[in-house]
């Protein structure tokens, strides 16, 4: 099985080369960079990484050029276009020109007011759908309406929710709205859900057990096809610790089946951005 960690993020620990943005301090104690992301990987026998531009570093993607040159058959980016820019889809098509192969939304960089599914949301999901890109959503679920009208008026547009779609269990096993409504969007054939950031979502200790059910609501609804495992580096680190990002997978029950997890841990990811090393 090729394992593909499809949510992480790497920083420079050299500011003044690779500056971070205005007023941005070391995020962690833990190492975000590069080189100790490998040593993580190759420890856990991970084949290769979707790096999503952090915000540490704002819009600049040097350190995530530097990175993706220097490793490419390791990585792959998803970029971070700005939504108040001059020409957001001329920025969207000039990252995607240097090799970016997904886009990542987050409302909170919008401008006071507008919303993804406004002009600007709109303009860059139908051009992302164009060039072939995902887009992926960091969202909550009052994001929810934006996502399915943005899927409805461009269903070819290939798009993700991030981190369970910030859904969080009830502590007393009782149904979530919330997360109900995220199983309901799989109407939508070309979304796709991750599942990760595990240790925020859950309201236990590893190997956070009360997101077992979910994980297989999400097959049920979506298919291993439209799922993807990511481990949120370097936040897992301090969390559990990367190789516990994997072994979570390991202590799902009911078992994930063999042919299942081989696309959960690494196949979908591929079959959205393209196979790593190839």
């Amino acid at each position: 099985m090729k394992k593909i960690d499809s949510h992480l993020h790497v920083w420079a620990h050299d500011p003044d080369k690779y500056p971070y943005k205005q007023g941005q301090e070391q995020p962690l104690r833990a190492r975000g960079d590069a080189e100790f992301l490998l040593e993580l990987m190759d420890a856990a026998d991970v084949a290769g990484s979707l790096i999503v531009q952090p915000i540490v570093h704002g819009f600049d993607h040097s350190y995530v050029n530097h990175t993706i040159a220097k490793w490419p058959d390791r990585f792959i980016g998803m970029c971070l276009v700005d939504p108040q820019a001059d020409d957001p889809v001329e920025m969207l098509v000039e990252l995607v020109d240097q090799g970016y192969r997904g886009v990542r939304f987050n409302p909170a960089l919008w401008r006071e007011g507008e919303t993804m599914d406004g002009d600007v949301g709109r303009a860059l999901y139908a051009r992302a759908g164009e060039l072939g890109i995902p887009v992926g959503f960091l969202v909550s679920p009052h994001n929810y309406d934006e996502i399915e009208a943005l899927a409805d008026e461009f269903p070819d547009t290939p798009a993700i929710v991030d981190h369970f779609g910030h859904c969080v269990p009830s502590e007393n096993n009782s149904p979530v709205p919330e997360f109900q409504r995220l199983i309901s969007m799989a109407r939508h054939p070309n979304l796709n859900v991750k599942l990760s950031e595990f240790p925020r979502a859950s309201n236990q200790d590893f190997p956070y057990a009360d997101m077992f059910a979910w994980v297989h609501q999400l097959i049920d609804a979506y298919s291993a096809g439209r799922l993807m495992w990511g481990t949120d580096f370097p936040f897992i680190v301090e969390q559990a610790g990367y190789d516990k990002g994997w072994e979570i997978a390991d202590r799902i029950e009911p078992a994930i089946g063999p042919g299942l997890s081989d696309q959960i841990l690494g196949g979908t990811c591929e079959k959205l951005f393209g196979e790593w090393g190839g």
